[in-house]
């Protein structure tokens, strides 16, 4: 089955998310959170930042 983009849900959090693509969470099934706010919110810079450390430890 394949997810169409009206089936995302809505992400009114941050603009600036890695995962919001026009207002919608591309990565999240479910933006209804307990405390008020996203606890997944990173940006492309953190996300990339993230990727690189990551790589970098895999490869000690």
């Amino acid at each position: 089955m394949r997810i169409t983009k009206e089936d995302l849900p809505a992400c009114n959090y941050h603009g600036d998310c890695f995962a919001n693509r026009d207002g919608k969470c591309i990565t999240l099934t479910d933006t209804s959170f307990k405390r008020g706010y996203c606890p997944f919110y990173k940006t492309e810079k953190q996300l990339n930042a993230e990727r690189k450390q990551d790589k970098k430890t895999k490869t000690r």
